[in-house]
């Protein structure tokens, strides 16, 4: 099968207004400031593992505008929107972990789910405030 450009142009132009991209862009920069600031308050900043975070929200931004017009050409519109929605779901996890890590509320239930909020994978930490199960960075002695 031969894609036109023309074809191709318009879909590209259609990502412009499609809501699922919209809400795909934001979650990517919303995990990114959390995770900025999760190592900038916890102090653990480090420019090489930053350098590869962002490299790597910047591959899949690629991937996902590059993919979803091809595969809504290919009329394979459910998956395009399913493949948007598994890297929503994910970067949603990433950005629940980051806020949790960063001492904000989150709940309970939510924080059970979460593997890296679980009590045995988190490090040993004064839980002073209340909030068993998660690592608070502004909790850490400075």
């Amino acid at each position: 099968m031969v894609i036109d450009y023309l074809v191709l142009a318009n879909e590209f132009q259609k990502l412009l207004s499609n809501a699922y991209m919209h809400v795909f862009v934001w979650v990517v920069i919303f995990d990114i400031v959390t995770g900025l600031a999760k190592s900038w308050f916890g102090k653990t900043s480090d420019s090489t593992k930053g350098l590869m975070g962002i490299v790597k929200h910047m591959l899949v931004v690629c991937l996902v505008l590059v993919a979803y017009p091809y595969l809504s050409i290919l009329g394979f519109d459910t998956i395009a929107t399913g493949f948007v929605l598994s890297f929503i779901a994910m970067y949603l996890i990433s950005l629940a972990e980051n806020w949790t890590q960063l001492g904000l509320p989150m709940p309970q239930y939510i924080k059970d789910h979460l593997e890296k909020l679980k009590e045995k994978n988190m490090p040993a930490v004064d839980y002073s405030d209340g909030q068993e199960g998660t690592e608070s960075i502004w909790n850490k002695e400075k």
